[in-house]
């Protein structure tokens, strides 16, 4: 059976940075899910657990295959008793072939988590101490009974020997005797003191090495979120520090003329989360791409179709498009996106643009022409 709370401690937060160094670049988009995920491991460790779900909730918004986090959101739900949605997050889980075994073990594990009665422990946390415990306590009996048992025979021989060879003094030796088994009676009573009393400081000594245990991990976790906390600022500074960085660069590239650097910047910025300070800059400067910013370019593009300047014109065609997505020229602009595709030998990317006019706008003038040029890279 799992041990579910086992499971939890066991999390540890995802190190972007080594990431990185692995890998030649990490997309946006999967830096705000680890940068989410590492949050809510922090709100566990503070005992916040609706928090850390809700920051899971957001890093799956972001990277919906995030798999370590819908772990972590199973484990939560769990933790809160939340079995039925635990169940649900697990088979999430379990779609993924990496975590397909896990994921069925945790259900399993959840069924018998679920029928057991509220108030027995985890009981095999404490098995293996507790048999050793009993071992320690069963030998510790067996040796005083021998020890009191040989006593005994040792003072009836001993008796029997001076009633035998000294008939004289068995009188005295009766008197003696019950003193005798009264000391061997004692020493009996005192060595099951001594068991039980073994017994007492094995109990505390269990809850002093959980206590002992408790405090260690509380102050490894201690030490965990801290760190974490620190990372996380780090990289949320980061995240806005380049946010700004680029804003800045737009800005220059506005007062540059360079248009088509400014509008490309924002269009891949579009997609980032914004702060108060960030947000309002990035709207600005959105807002004076249209309408001029925006017709600039797409006449500049369109010249060079014309011109059959396939490879320039491409680049100024695709930030149009992506400026304003509902402008009225956007059948035609999507037919020119694909002949760009097509007359510089990229046909898969053509076929794309192709059946964006077919499926997207079949009432354009463009669609029997799309159809055309699909036909002929089919062909």
């Amino acid at each position: 059976m799992i041990n579910f709370d086992l499971e939890m401690k066991r999390i540890q937060p995802i190190n972007i940075k080594e990431m990185e160094l692995n890998r030649y670049k990490i997309e946006d988009s999967i830096k705000k899910s680890i940068v989410l995920y590492n949050m809510s491991i922090g709100e566990i460790k503070k005992g916040d657990l609706e928090l850390a779900i809700n920051y899971l909730k957001k890093a799956l918004s972001y990277n919906k295959g995030f798999s370590e986090a819908i772990k972590l959101t199973g484990l939560c739900y769990v933790h809160m008793k939340k079995y039925k949605k635990a169940e649900k997050t697990f088979r999430k889980l379990a779609k993924d072939l990496i975590y397909d075994e896990l994921a069925n073990e945790y259900m399993q594990s959840l069924i018998i988590k679920k029928s057991m009665p509220k108030n027995i422990n985890t009981i095999e946390d404490n098995y293996i101490f507790n048999n050793k415990k009993k071992q320690h306590i069963s030998a510790k009996r067996s040796k005083g009974k021998i020890i009191i048992s040989l006593l005994i025979v040792i003072i009836v021989i001993a008796g029997v020997s001076i009633n035998y060879f000294y008939p004289l003094t068995i009188r005295r030796v009766l008197t003696k005797f019950p003193t005798s088994v009264q000391g061997v009676l004692g020493k009996f009573q005192a060595n099951n003191k001594i068991v039980d009393s073994e017994e007492e400081t094995y109990k505390n000594l269990d809850e002093d090495e959980t206590s002992s245990e408790e405090n260690i991990i509380a102050h490894e976790d201690y030490e965990s979120v801290k760190k974490n906390s620190e990372d996380t600022k780090l990289e949320l500074d980061s995240y806005k520090n380049n946010i700004v960085s680029m804003l800045n660069d737009v800005e220059k590239s506005f007062e540059d003329g360079n248009y088509d650097k400014a509008a490309s910047t924002l269009i891949s910025m579009k997609s980032m989360n914004f702060d108060d300070e960030t947000k309002p800059k990035f709207d600005k400067l959105w807002q004076d791409l249209e309408p001029n910013v925006l017709w600039t370019i797409y006449n500049q593009g369109n010249n060079l179709y014309k011109q059959k300047n396939y490879m320039e014109a491409l680049p100024k065609l695709k930030i149009a498009s992506e400026i304003d997505p509902n402008l009225d020229i956007m059948p035609w602009i999507t037919f020119q996106i694909g002949m760009c595709y097509k007359e510089t030998n990229d046909n898969a990317n053509a076929l794309i643009y192709f059946k964006q006019v077919k499926d997207n706008y079949p009432k354009s003038n463009y669609v029997s022409n799309a159809k055309m040029m699909i036909n002929q890279i089919g062909n």
